[in-house]
């Protein structure tokens, strides 16, 4: 009997708040949240409970849970910065004047962003916005398409994001859509946008993580999503910056006016963007913006490219004290190219998996100067029903992006993992 995995792991604690109180103050010339920390400055994540309070809106609830927070140790709180897209209140009442406030407000407003981003003519898919009924999904197919894209209008990332199944009625849709809104512990009743889904199952994405510096745009890493369609909807596997497909290297050129139109329509004067963008009929498409760095290895990435770190450049914007322009222009990367993924040990592997060949994997990636970080999740088990398992992110440099992917798949493939959807061999130990 072949081994299954279950998931039967409970929520991290404080997993669900990545809000972080700062402590002391910021070393202006820092680059890097380490060299931050180095200069005296510190970071706590606040707990969940005093974000629940400040998220409230109450004055006397606030009151309450910002006196729990204003000091640690013997540093003062001069503010917070938040690697999600949630807890605007919280962060609104923890950044007296918080300069992110309008630009936040309006990415997590799905309908609203596109049209602000068509005004200043950048372009994104078609779409419409309502309630989540047979008659809207009726709708959406004969406004943008025989297969829209439906996600919440509400916030940033990949929760709730669905693409209609063509080979189902609407109810059939209605029905799964719902379901997997509630898994994701979203509201059924949250307005839902439906998008044209762009390019097909070819379409070429990339992800934009950008440094923003007195309203304009200094520094942009290009991530060349390789798996973004593989999978529905969207799965990224493998990242790699800079792009390797010829026709995204073609289309570059175009992405200056689009990162200027999203500033322009951000009001947005500094800090760091995550932009997810796909190429349809020679033009860029924004699909998604989050007023954050990227998640993951992506900000490693950034930093490995670029000599900033674009989580300490959303912190000081945050606090309202930014980066100089003349000092992210005079930072330098450490590597010219990057390759980051997520891997999974290949299915019909993980009978055979034991926990000592991760502790050899770790050795390894300690000792690979390349290796840029890697976080790495295991479990063992003897078992007719739980199957170990492990998930590996991972991230390498490189001169350039081809020598990027060899590296990985130089690194991971005798452990068994693998990179793809399916369940291919891949070299044995």
């Amino acid at each position: 009997m072949a081994a299954t995995s279950l998931d039967m792991t409970a929520p991290r604690p404080g997993g669900a708040s990545p809000v972080y109180a700062v402590y002391g103050e910021p070393d202006p010339a820092a680059l890097t949240l380490a060299a931050l920390c180095d200069g005296g400055t510190s970071l706590e994540q606040i707990p969940l409970d005093v974000l629940v309070a400040l998220e409230a809106g109450s004055n006397a609830l606030q009151v309450e849970a910002l006196a729990q927070v204003d000091r640690h140790d013997d540093k003062v709180l001069v503010g917070a910065v938040g690697f999600d897209d949630w807890w605007n209140t919280a962060l609104a009442a923890l950044n007296p004047g918080w300069p992110l406030a309008e630009a936040r407000a309006l990415v997590i407003d799905k309908a609203k962003l596109y049209i602000a981003l068509r005004h200043h003519a950048v372009p994104t898919p078609e779409f419409t916005a309502g309630t989540l009924t047979t008659s809207f999904l009726a709708h959406a197919l004969r406004t943008v398409g025989p297969q829209p894209v439906l996600k919440p209008t509400t916030g940033a990332g990949s929760r709730g994001v669905y693409r209609y199944r063509g080979d189902l009625s609407i109810d059939d849709n209605l029905c799964l859509y719902r379901q997997l809104l509630a898994i994701g512990h979203i509201d059924t009743q949250t307005p839902i946008i439906a998008t044209e889904y762009l390019g097909g199952d070819a379409a070429l994405e990339i992800s934009v993580d950008a440094l923003v510096c007195d309203h304009r745009t200094v520094t942009a890493t290009v991530h060349e999503k390789l798996t973004a369609t593989a999978v529905h909807p969207y799965v990224d596997n493998i990242m790699i910056s800079p792009p390797a497909n010829p026709l995204i290297i073609e289309n570059l050129p175009q992405l200056p006016d689009v990162l200027a139109g999203i500033v322009t329509t951000l009001g947005m004067a500094n800090g760091a963007l995550h932009i997810e963008v796909r190429l349809h009929n020679q033009r860029w498409h924004v699909l998604d913006i989050g007023v954050r760095p990227g998640a993951g290895l992506v900000a490693h990435a950034v930093q490995a490219r670029t000599g900033i770190d674009p989580r300490l450049a959303h912190l000081a914007a945050n606090l309202g004290r930014p980066l100089a322009t003349k000092v992210v222009a005079a930072a330098e990367g450490s590597h010219h190219a990057t390759c980051i993924a997520c891997c999974y040990v290949a299915y019909h592997r993980r009978p055979d998996i034991r926990l000592h060949w991760y502790s050899e994997l770790a050795a390894e990636l300690r000792a690979t100067a390349p290796v840029i970080g890697w976080h790495l999740n295991v479990a063992e088990v003897d078992d007719e029903v739980y199957g170990s398992d492990a998930g590996l992110s991972v991230g390498v440099g490189a001169p350039d992006t081809p020598t990027g992917l060899e590296r990985l798949r130089s690194l991971i493939e005798p452990y068994a993992f693998t990179t793809t959807a399916s369940s291919e061999v891949v070299a044995s130990q």
